[in-house]
């Protein structure tokens, strides 16, 4: 007999890349996220899954 679980978890990724800036770029004034986003070579690491949590469907 089969029993369905929910399993939610968050996944954290770790990335590194070396892009060229301009000679006065601000970290600070940039919106990084969307731009880390649109990299063709996202640099990928690895991922660490955190937060495991498991429920049975249909109980409280």
């Amino acid at each position: 007999m089969m029993r369905s679980v929910v399993i939610e978890w968050t996944g954290v990724s770790s990335h590194c890349a070396v892009v060229n800036v301009p000679a006065v770029f601000d970290p600070e004034v940039v919106e990084l996220g969307d731009a880390l986003g649109s990299l063709e070579d996202d640099g990928f690491l690895g991922v660490v899954r955190e937060g495991i949590v498991v429920r049975f469907v249909g109980c409280a």
